[in-house]
């Protein structure tokens, strides 16, 4: 809006600079009209380009497309008059124009994005410089949070800031920007995957400053809006081992491991596993992890799959053979045509106990177009797969979801 209102006033500038120079006197006078038409011949041009860019609202082009055309008709009229006016003098046209221009440079300073432009200008700076220094990096990120101050609510630009100070290693200043994200995620409509996420980061900016307690209860809440965030889990198997809770490390890379599938290299999970049961047997304590089923199912979605609106959710969900309430869920994004959800106990919904000591039970899926766990008319659907929970732990589905 800023911008709008710095070239409206230059747009005015114009036209009286215009007008007073216009009537100069009669040698000069018909040139004048003639170049004023052509500007405005040209703004109008030049309007209907940045409507049709998005650049100018509907209601701010109707405005200045209404002005413009008015004062081209006026221009129009007296070029056919022959009476040239009153000649004025160059520097009160000259003086008049310089005012205005000034006036309008000094509101957009006040009222327009100066600083914005400025916050730019440092991070282009920023990133070409050869060898950044500390105080272009403080810089840089002050000007942008103080920007953000005067844009409280803008969670994407706390998020970013956020991200930019953990990247450096700002972990005591990315921890309040952090805690800003999370209450105005709250604010609006829920999503776990988001909260979960921000959770975790939380628990990272804490366990980088050495508070090991209240970062693992960070990322144990994660894991109750997520049981699969596989940041957390991380994080919670290494400081449940620090803490020395060697029952809990052990469950937790467990779950890491199921995660990362089959195919994955989990030689290192292997070794803290270990590790953990290592110290539990010099205690005398021979403990192995008990997290049950694992169903690991691979989606292949329609090629339409990119014209989804934003609402749209993908729910993979088991249910019993003879009943419709799912023992477990999943609810995902839309984020790519072929897409993989692990389905384990974590995942249980209501009080049915999750998958573990379930017989048969019928795994599906299916895209809501607008995210509600109610199927509805339209809803992209797989094929139901029977599996039996009775013969082993470890499952591997492919369903492919249909156009209806």
């Amino acid at each position: 809006m800023a911008i709008l209102v710095f070239g409206a006033l230059l747009l005015v500038a114009l036209l009286i600079v215009a007008t007073l120079a216009r009537r100069r006197g009669n040698a000069t006078e018909q040139d004048s009209v003639a170049e004023s038409i052509r500007i405005h011949k040209d703004r109008l041009q030049a309007l209907d380009e940045e409507h049709q860019r998005g650049e100018l609202e509907d209601t701010d082009y109707q405005q200045f497309k209404a002005e413009t055309e008015r004062a081209l008709l006026e221009d129009t009229r007296k070029a056919s008059d022959t009476d040239p006016g009153r000649a004025v003098p160059l520097v009160v046209v000259v003086g008049v124009g310089v005012v205005i221009a000034a006036s309008a440079w000094w509101l957009y300073g006040v009222w327009g994005a100066a600083d914005a432009v400025e916050v730019r200008q440092n991070f282009i700076d920023l990133a070409t410089a050869p060898n950044p220094t500390e105080a272009q990096l403080k810089e840089t990120l002050d000007g942008y949070e103080a920007l953000l101050q005067e844009h409280p609510d803008d969670m994407e630009g706390w998020f970013r800031l956020a991200n930019m100070q953990m990247e450096l290693g700002q972990f005591s200043r990315a921890q309040p920007t952090l805690d800003r994200v999370l209450t105005l995620l709250r604010e609006g409509p829920r999503n776990a995957e988001d909260e979960s996420m921000i959770l975790a980061y939380l628990g990272q900016t804490l366990w980088a400053q050495e508070q090991v307690e209240p970062a693992l209860e960070r990322f144990q809440e994660a894991l109750e809006y997520n049981a699969q965030n596989t940041l957390a889990l991380g994080f919670a198997g290494r400081l449940t081992f620090e803490l020395a809770s060697y029952r809990s490390s052990i469950d937790y890379w467990t779950r890491l491991k199921r995660l990362a599938g089959e195919e994955a290299d989990t030689q290192l999970i292997d070794e803290f596993i270990s590790r953990s049961e290592a110290a539990l047997a010099e205690q005398g304590i021979d403990y192995e992890a008990d997290v049950g089923p694992s169903i690991d199912v691979s989606l292949a979605l329609p090629t339409a799959w990119e014209g989804l609106p934003e609402t749209a959710v993908l729910f993979v969900y088991a249910r019993p053979v003879d009943a419709r309430m799912p023992l477990a869920v999943r609810r995902v994004p839309v984020s790519a045509r072929q897409m993989r959800v692990v389905l384990t106990d974590a995942d249980a919904m209501g009080g049915m106990g999750g998958l573990s000591g379930q017989g048969e039970v019928v795994i599906t899926a299916r895209v809501s177009f607008e995210g509600v766990a109610e199927p509805a008319p339209g809803d992209w659907v797989a094929e139901d797969v029977t599996l039996d929970l009775s013969e082993q732990n470890s499952f591997q589905v492919d369903l492919e979801v249909r156009q209806p």
